[in-house]
């Protein structure tokens, strides 16, 4: 590999860390209220079985913002492991690029 293309995956590689910067402080700053909604959508389920009645608004306004969380949080996994992968294939083109000098 030539040296622009290991800078390019470098480069990669840092836009990637920066948004999984961005995407964790996100999920900080919401999870404290991701588990508010959460226990509170437990209730007014609780509620709604007990009176044999039908989904709220907030109901379906509180699952749809659980869904989201939950979506960019399992997102995150996956771009850690595509930030991993990338690490991994640089270090391999690093080591190959080197053994041609030698």
């Amino acid at each position: 590999m030539t040296d622009k293309n290991i800078e390019s995956k470098g480069a990669q590689i840092d836009k990637l860390r920066e948004l999984a910067e961005k995407e964790t402080a996100w999920l900080e700053k919401n999870r404290r209220l991701y588990t508010e909604k959460k226990v509170r959508l437990e209730k007014l389920i609780e509620e709604r079985s007990l009176n044999d009645s039908e989904v709220t608004l907030e109901e379906r306004e509180l699952s749809e913002s659980i869904i989201l969380y939950e979506s960019r949080r399992s997102g995150m996994w996956d771009l850690a492991k595509q930030i991993n992968h990338e690490e991994r294939f640089s270090l391999e083109m690093k080591s190959s690029h080197q053994k041609g000098f030698d």
